[in-house]
């Protein structure tokens, strides 16, 4: 029997904080280790505007489920390099992704992992990342499953459509030119004590640039496109009330996957950060559960 985790355990502080080396950028990460030998190791992409410290929860959770845990800013975001909210190139992202599952692998090898297995967990713009990944075809895929957590596939935020098409003309024209990202922190989550957190954070940031929209908005189309080509387990964790991400879109991707396991959860009432929700309790239960079957001892 199964018993809710109704307290969620609080963050804990990494093991270690180091950077990953990239040829245009340096990404900080932090690492954490549970006690004894990991099952494997969790690899987690943040959601856009923030980073990877407000994961330490998340990482509670899964260091007590026996597994090691990798966080990292992507570039242009908290401590990592790179303009504020900005790349020209998706890849870039999926490119940092791949570096990171390679420094784990190899880390968690160290610690007496004869064969290192490997999870992903993304939120939103991380989850983006992660199904864009997993959707490439010609990109290695060498892990054992994924967890997505209300995955930026399409907005559910309203956005003038007059902006919307001259971020389109700017992408274009200019690239690097910021704009306000209009993203609410009241839409993130109904628990208040996060909410606090967040408004406090400074390594937050509110802009976006109209080379990440079009960069951004291709990524999800070839993930429209490609949903049939994912292979691997999938565990969505997905906000019936997201005020921010599309959740019919959510779920026509992970409908139109055929090629392995999908686990579709639909949380009511909960809004766009589900793992910061007051009944967070519940999709912490429910992570353990698919990280377990996944990466067995």
């Amino acid at each position: 029997m199964r018993f809710l985790m109704l307290t969620p355990p609080g963050p804990i502080a990494p093991t270690q904080t180091l950077t990953i080396p990239r040829a245009d950028a340096t990404l900080y990460a932090e690492w954490f280790t549970p006690p004894g030998t990991p099952r494997g190791v969790v690899v987690i992409s943040h959601g856009y505007a923030e980073h990877c410290g407000r994961y330490r929860e998340v990482a509670h959770v899964l260091t007590a489920a026996g597994c090691a845990v990798l966080t990292y800013d992507c570039r242009g975001h908290g401590q990592s390099t790179g303009q504020r909210g900005h790349t020209l190139h998706f890849r870039s992202y999926l490119d940092d992704l791949d570096a990171a599952v390679a420094w784990a692998r190899g880390t968690v090898a160290e610690l007496g992992v004869t064969e290192p297995r490997v999870l992903l967990l993304g939120h939103s713009h991380g989850g983006l990342i992660t199904l864009r990944h997993l959707a490439d075809r010609s990109r290695p895929h060498d892990v054992v499953a994924a967890v997505l957590s209300s995955p930026f596939l399409g907005l559910r935020l309203a956005v003038n459509p007059v902006k919307k098409g001259a971020a389109r003309l700017i992408a274009r024209l200019r690239p690097s030119l910021t704009m306000a990202n209009e993203l609410r922190i009241e839409d993130l989550t109904s628990d208040e004590g996060k909410l606090a957190e967040r408004r406090a954070d400074t390594l937050c940031h509110d802009v976006a640039t109209a080379g990440w929209f079009a960069a951004a908005t291709r990524a999800q189309q070839f993930v429209l496109e490609h949903a049939a080509a994912i292979d691997k387990p999938t565990l969505w964790l997905v906000a019936g009330a997201d005020p921010i991400a599309d959740p019919t879109v959510s779920q026509r991707v992970a409908d139109d996957i055929r090629g392995a396991p999908v686990e579709y959860h639909d949380l009511a009432g909960f809004k766009h950060e589900v793992m910061n929700e007051r009944d967070r309790g519940r999709v912490f239960e429910l992570l353990t559960g698919f990280v377990q079957r996944h990466l067995p001892t």
